[in-house]
């Protein structure tokens, strides 16, 4: 378990409290996996954001286009 601050990588909060006694090893495939995870949570969040705001445009029923 790392407890030096300066030390510490991205994840290790998480290792550390769902992985304390995994090798060295076993925590690099962890967080490599732990990233992924996060890639896709991620993207998938982007996707509904981008989503709603989609759909709030095609809600919109005042949108009138002069054509000259």
């Amino acid at each position: 378990m790392v407890t030096n601050n300066a030390n510490r990588r991205p994840g290790d909060f998480i290792l550390d409290r769902y992985m304390p006694h995994a090798t060295a090893e076993e925590r690099e495939v962890a967080r490599e996996n732990l990233r992924a995870f996060a890639l896709v949570v991620v993207g998938i969040a982007r996707r509904l954001a981008l989503e709603e705001r989609e759909q709030a445009i095609r809600a919109r029923t005042d949108i009138t286009v002069e054509l000259t």
